[in-house]
């Protein structure tokens, strides 16, 4: 059995899902999602799940602590996503499958000739760029943002 896991953070209007790989399979802590679909009791969230579906472990914080965390299983996730609906949900759903997903499967991957997705901290945001043959590759939607930051560089030289 796994200690501690050491959880990805993922931010979402300044709101923190947290989630880990167990098995190569995402799990994310309940109680964030819970906030992330506005719950007005979000310490339920996993309780309401099959016992299949939620799990305690710890994670590990960069403090060095541990916390025991009740997280919930992908398939969850969507079911709770599908019970409380409200319309932000659907580009919450989409949020989850086209980045967050994505990257926490990435997380796992050892092989260095393979690309994989990482999270960079650039300007204040969190981007998602390729890391590929020992080089980042920026989304072309990305683009403009790294291309006004690099003219502003070249213009106060």
């Amino acid at each position: 059995m796994h200690d501690a896991y050491s959880a990805t953070t993922f931010l979402r209007h300044t709101r923190p899902l947290r989630g880990i790989l167990i098995d190569d399979q995402p799990w994310f802590v309940a109680y964030d999602l819970a906030r992330l679909l506005g719950l007005n009791h979000p310490q339920s969230l996993a309780r309401r799940m099959e016992p299949h579906e939620m799990r305690v472990v710890k994670l590990r914080h960069a403090s060095g602590g541990e916390e025991p965390v009740e997280v919930i299983s992908e398939a969850a996730l969507y079911k709770a996503l599908f019970r409380f609906g409200h319309p932000e949900n659907r580009t919450l759903g989409r949020w989850l499958a086209e980045t967050v997903m994505p990257l926490l499967r990435d997380q796992g991957r050892d092989d260095p000739r393979q690309p994989r997705r990482l999270l960079m901290n650039w300007r204040s945001q969190r981007v998602t760029v390729l890391d590929w043959q020992g080089a980042l590759w920026v989304p072309l939607e990305q683009l403009p943002t790294f291309s006004a930051f690099a003219a502003g560089i070249e213009r106060r030289r």
